[in-house]
């Protein structure tokens, strides 16, 4: 048994020193924002750019472009401190849009002249651990933040609530801008995306492992909420509840596993190597395309 926890402490270890960095180090003195909202503002100007380049046949406007990927960026905390009855930072500070601009900017002029770059297969597979370490800390926050509010005990204790709040934090953002198509030029109201035919297991991923990780961390740091489930496990392991970064390094080792998992599933499973092969070219001539546009 304690051969077993030793190794898993190895294996957790990465994971909490990742965790401990993005969320308590800033950018530079320059760019004085933290890292996990950094990270995640890259993370989504890369997926939203790429909505973009799917799905409209039209210029988008700047207004709209800009408004698009805030409400991807924003609606996951936005709604999340809506329910727990907290001021949203977006209401009162100017700062959250200086990070977010900033990063979708930069990016957006990475992507014009080098559109090589914006490779989704590459980018997926060598950031996903990446990913679920932002994504963890962004669910992990709000519970955190739950104790702090002045959300009604009945939601603070339900164990409902941390599931909503988890889904809520997790794909928030990303399901409000599927829902209104912020990508397109002209916004319409529709299914939300992990409703839609063909979703899938994957497809919904977001949203129900982000309820899975709320449940995980709470259950592990021992929350009230799901004193019930902490007593059902005390009667099958010896469980003692672990600190918040022991609990968010282990609920970011599940959650890499499934992301890597989709990652697998959605470019690699059944990809030959003549694929990538071909991948590579097609990538490498928009490079050259964009290059002598630029000329």
């Amino acid at each position: 048994m304690a051969d077993s926890k030793s190794l898993l402490g190895l294996i957790l270890l990465p994971f909490a020193d990742v965790l401990a960095f993005i969320s308590t180090r800033n950018v530079s003195s320059f760019f004085p924002y933290p890292w996990a909202s950094t990270i995640h503002a890259a993370r989504t100007s890369i997926a939203y750019q790429m909505n973009v380049k799917k799905t409209s046949s039209h210029h988008i406007p700047w207004a709209t472009y800009i408004a698009g990927y805030l409400v991807m960026s924003f609606g996951g905390g936005f709604i999340s401190n809506v329910l727990m009855s907290t001021p949203p930072p977006q209401l009162y500070s100017i700062h959250p849009y200086i990070n977010y601009t900033a990063v979708h900017l930069l990016l957006t002029a990475l992507f014009k002249f080098q559109p090589g770059l914006h490779n989704t297969q590459i980018l997926d597979t060598i950031l996903f651990p990446l990913d679920a370490a932002v994504r963890v800390n962004s669910i992990t926050a709000t519970l955190n933040g739950l104790a702090k509010s002045q959300a009604n005990p009945l939601l603070t204790l339900s164990p409902v609530f941390h599931i909503i709040i988890g889904a809520v934090a997790s794909a928030g953002g990303g399901v409000t801008a599927g829902t209104l198509s912020t990508w397109t030029p002209n916004w319409s109201l529709g299914t939300p995306v992990f409703l839609r035919n063909g979703a899938g297991f994957y497809g919904s991923l977001d949203v129900w492992a982000g309820s899975l990780i709320a449940v995980i961390y709470s259950t592990l740091t021992g929350h009230p909420a799901f004193a019930p489930l902490n007593e059902a496990v005390k009667t099958y392991v010896d469980f003692q509840p672990l600190s918040p970064l022991g609990a968010k390094a282990f609920a970011a080792l599940v959650l890499s596993a499934l992301f890597g998992a989709r990652v697998y599933s959605n470019h690699w499973a059944g990809v030959t190597p003549a694929a990538v092969q071909s991948g590579k070219k097609k990538n490498a001539t928009e490079s050259e395309k964009s290059s002598a546009k630029t000329r």
